[in-house]
């Protein structure tokens, strides 16, 4: 909360995070913070984050991606409201595990949400 001053902090209109919490390990850093800006915002910024999807073998028991269902229970867990504003399925290129290094096209969807303080 240092690194801002009072009028940085009353002067942010959105936060925006784009690809920041795919991995597990990174969502509550990322989230914590998000709720310092919030706290420290006399009118706190809605959060735009863009999240996409690298859980489709494993699902909700995935050990090291983020899942969608991830982000909303960290969400709810601290009192957050979240509107979902886009969802798209994208074709992306992934290793296929060979020792040649190839790679092979696959689905993966993308979601942009918008994250605010409270349940208003």
């Amino acid at each position: 909360e240092s690194q801002l001053t009072k009028d940085q902090y009353s002067s942010i209109d959105f936060i925006v995070a784009s690809d920041v919490v795919f991995l597990r390990s990174m969502l509550q850093s990322v989230f914590n913070t998000v709720e310092s800006i919030f706290r420290a915002s006399t009118n706190p910024p809605p959060l735009i984050l863009s999240f996409q999807r690298r859980d489709a073998k494993d699902g909700d028991e995935s050990v090291s991606f983020t899942t969608v269902t991830g982000i909303l229970n960290a969400m709810n867990d601290r009192g957050w409201s979240c509107k979902n504003l886009a969802w798209r399925e994208v074709t992306v290129l992934k290793e296929d595990g060979g020792e040649d290094g190839a790679v092979k096209e696959d689905q993966s969807e993308v979601f942009v949400f918008e994250i605010n303080l409270s349940n208003e």
